[in-house]
């Protein structure tokens, strides 16, 4: 039997080159295969950013999606995986070399799934406090969001469908699915992914607007509806 691989899938759109950057940390660790970046982007320094870093490296793969939507993205990227393990990771987030080690020890067919902690990029007080707030909520519901790094086995997600085509919360949507079949692996070390939203937008109005969205998803109304709201 062959020794399991993680297939890395990052959906990118007109990302900054310097973000894009991180990428090459992921192609030295050993345990991934690849990385699958399915890119939608509408400028050329991303484009040109992924152009570069392919004919740098043998294990970065880059799929052209011509219709923006994360999970549709992610979907995409799932189907052109190799790994028996698939890892989604927002292009802002960076993992540290033993998340690998933990995947690969925790995962199997009873445990088919889970994610990490977080921290953010921006070491403030209140920042600390939102990515405590975070990991708590996570730990309770066994729900968790894209930026939580979360990973599967490749079995699992087809199994089950791949992400809902929905265009905001096809991570709540999924995981709500998926700790249903098995409860979450929790890997405590945390991966560090960016505060950029919650400095652009404010820190208070952030907080009120995600918990407004996932109150109104919970109640039902419309993932177009909510995304209209996000934006």
């Amino acid at each position: 039997m062959q020794p399991p691989t993680i297939s890395v899938i990052v959906p990118v759109r007109n990302e900054d080159p310097d973000t894009l950057s991180k990428l090459t940390d992921l192609v030295n660790f050993e345990g991934i295969a690849e990385v699958v970046v399915v890119n939608c982007s509408d400028q050329h320094s991303t484009t040109d950013k992924l152009k570069e870093l392919q004919s740098k490296f043998n294990s970065i793969r880059v799929i052209n999606s011509e219709i923006a939507g994360r999970a549709r993205q992610m979907n995409q990227g799932g189907a052109h995986a190799s790994g028996s393990i698939l890892w989604f990771i927002h292009a802002d987030t960076s993992v540290p070399e033993s998340a690998v080690e933990y995947i690969l020890e925790s995962i199997s067919t009873k445990k088919p799934w889970g994610r990490f902690d977080i921290r953010f990029d921006n070491p403030s007080a209140r920042m600390r406090l939102v990515a405590f707030a975070i990991n708590l909520r996570s730990g309770l519901t066994g729900v968790c969001s894209g930026d939580q790094a979360i990973f599967l086995l490749r079995s699992q997600f087809h199994k089950m469908g791949g992400f809902p085509n929905i265009p905001l919360l096809e991570d709540i949507a999924l995981t709500k699915k998926l700790r249903r079949e098995a409860q979450a692996i929790r890997i405590r070390t945390p991966v560090t992914t960016s505060a950029r939203r919650w400095e652009t937008r404010g820190y208070l109005r952030t907080i009120f607007l995600m918990w407004l969205i996932r109150f109104l998803f919970w109640v039902g109304v419309s993932p177009r509806t909510l995304a209209r709201l996000y934006r």
